[in-house]
């Protein structure tokens, strides 16, 4: 017996023919709703309201952590909790959805002179007669003049008619020495594609590859977040079978391709005429959007399924794009350091020259290079989403309503920046880290990272446990005790990977000659509060740059260079990879890492 589940504000409505909960409902409706911990019932992101008949859904105990009892009598329950076999109507608040979010596409990028895999031949031949029986291919291979000219079999079929067709002319779109397709016409513009496949985000780029030029560009969120907001929670559900791995696949491509679509729209053109493609992203990601088994990257050692760079045809991705086009994947380095690391690395000139220089992409997973005259070496720390507001009460991405920076001042009173100037919903990572610095600062916390009781702005909630208030307009925005220990955690973890880093390579703190922050979180830090509360060394501040989405200008570098594509190759065995947990004292450099 069929049932319907109606999500209100949205008006979305949803026939189910078997009992399921709430989060998979949202999801076969296409609703983004947030799913932190990719509905284990750990995050409390999910939450939503249960109209006129809560008291059919009595609270679990995972709900009764996360909702008072005055909200729990109000209906408010977990999406991940809620398991619905008859007809429900329920309400998705504002907060509880993915949207919005301000996502980064713009980076550092040298001027590069274009040299793409890419070139169009417009030729000519002869009409066919009993004086010249040589085959269509064998004279389009003497009139491109490249004599070891390739072609498949698809590209074969639509020789013939299209000679004839066009007065025997055709537009040669050549890779290398592969036709890959023929048009017949010369092509305004060869488009290329570049995208970097990050975890929460997709920054997309459309790129004329004969002049370098930037048409377009387009940043999305990461559809995948609805099945975790952290890459071993997707991996999770993706080795549950076929059907999970083929969902965060096809998610995955669904939201290229689309952005990809009105990339073209905007000049006029179709994803049809995109020519070539560079895709970068962590090893997942790219196990994810090549469609690679991933299990092995579940489990340790954390090995990929292949680690060196891959050229598959577009089609055999599910990316929309001229047929017979190819893909680029550059290599990964490990299974927590993938193509984006490299394509960063790449974008920042590292082993250009021997300069003490330290890379830093704060994510999910933070990638961590440091290079010391002719060595480079890269660790991953798992950091966690709490810079990206999962775990944090009121936490939430940069997207408007967040609370973007924070100051303290000598009462205790915060005055906050919000993002879009509105009534704040939550905070995002860089005011979670002003709060924390100035908390400090302010001795409202220790060095230990726990809350003075005793101090201006500091209240306690109905167990004893303090809390700061950060605003009070529409709602209560508060940091918990829990959230300042989630954030802890999570500097701990990016720390101890330099402090290693350092460790090994024999570097002191004023021997760095710069400190390169990647990603939309660096470009809002401020790294004095990073240093205040040792998430970084203490080095001048002018060693500090902000570089902005760096993987994305890697990727874009790789488009339209087969010289830069090459460089990436060496560059990919050049990078020493450093396994964290086996290092020794690991755990002690952890322990000093946390301490704020």
């Amino acid at each position: 017996m069929s049932f319907t589940i109606e999500f209100q504000p949205l008006g979305i409505r949803l026939v189910c023919g078997e009992p399921f909960t709430l989060l998979e409902a949202a999801r076969q409706a296409g609703i983004s709703l947030r799913s932190d911990c990719g509905g284990a019932g750990i995050c409390g992101k999910c939450a939503v309201q249960i109209f006129s008949t809560p008291n059919k859904y009595p609270p679990t105990d995972t709900e009764k952590t996360f909702f008072t009892e005055t909200q729990l009598a109000d209906g408010l329950r977990l999406a991940c909790e809620t398991i619905v076999e008859n007809d429900l109507k329920v309400q998705v608040p504002s907060g509880s959805v993915i949207e919005g979010q301000v996502l980064q596409v713009e980076g550092s990028q040298d001027s590069i002179q274009p040299d793409p895999l890419i070139f169009q031949k417009m030729v000519r031949l002869d009409e066919a007669n009993l004086n010249n029986l040589a085959s269509d291919f064998t004279r389009l291979q003497q009139a491109s003049e490249i004599k070891s000219l390739t072609a498949n079999l698809e590209v074969l079929r639509r020789i013939p008619d299209l000679l004839r067709k066009n007065n025997w002319q055709a537009n040669l779109i050549i890779r290398e020495k592969e036709l890959v397709n023929l048009t017949g016409q010369s092509l305004l513009k060869l488009l290329g594609l570049a995208v970097d496949v990050g975890s929460t985000k997709l920054a997309c780029y459309l790129m004329n590859l004969e002049t370098g030029e930037v048409l377009a560009t387009k940043g999305v969120p990461n559809p995948q977040i609805a099945y975790g907001e952290d890459i071993m929670a997707r991996l999770a559900f993706a080795i549950k079978g076929k059907d999970e791995a083929n969902t965060l696949h096809s998610l995955l491509m669904q939201s290229i391709n689309q952005a990809a679509a009105e990339l073209c729209a905007q000049i006029g053109l179709s994803s049809a005429e995109i020519t070539d493609a560079c895709l970068v992203g962590n090893t997942a990601m790219h196990h994810f959007f090549l469609n690679l088994p991933a299990e092995s990257l579940a489990f340790s050692p954390f090995v990929p399924a292949v680690s060196n760079s891959l050229n598959p045809l577009s089609s055999e991705i599910g990316l929309d794009a001229m047929p017979g086009s190819h893909v680029y994947a550059p290599a990964v380095i490990a299974g927590f350091v993938g193509s984006d690391h490299l394509a960063f690395l790449l974008a920042e000139g590292f082993s250009e020259n021997n300069r003490v220089c330290l890379g830093i992409d704060i994510g999910t997973n933070t990638e961590i290079a440091l290079q010391n005259g002719s060595r480079l070496v890269s660790v991953s720390t798992a950091s966690g989403p709490a810079f990206e507001g999962a775990h944090i009460r009121f936490g939430m991405r940069a997207a408007p309503g967040a609370i973007e920076h924070v100051s303290i001042d000598q009462q205790g009173k915060a005055q906050i920046q919000v993002i879009g100037g509105q009534s704040p919903t939550g905070i995002c990572g860089s005011g979670i880290l002003d709060a924390v610095s100035e908390m400090r600062r302010l001795g409202i916390l220790n060095h230990r990272g726990r809350m003075d009781k005793s101090a201006p702005g500091i209240r306690l909630d109905d167990q004893g446990k303090p809390y700061f208030i950060l605003a009070e307009s529409d709602r209560q925005i508060t940091l918990s005790q829990n959230d300042i220990d989630q954030i802890l955690l999570a500097k701990g973890a990016i720390r101890a990977g330099i402090d290693v880093l350092m460790d090994y390579l024999k570097v002191k703190p004023e021997e760095i000659q710069e400190v390169l922050i990647a990603g939309a979180f660096g470009s809002y830090m401020r790294p004095e509060h990073a240093m205040r509360i040792g998430m970084l060394p203490e080095i001048p501040l002018g060693r500090v740059r902000a570089v902005g989405n760096a993987a994305g200008a890697g990727a874009r570098m790789m488009l339209i260079s087969k010289t830069i594509r090459e460089k990436a190759e060496k560059l990919a065995k050049r990078v020493e990879y450093l396994e964290l947990t086996v290092y020794p004292e690991f755990s002690m450099f952890y322990a000093r890492g946390i301490q704020a």
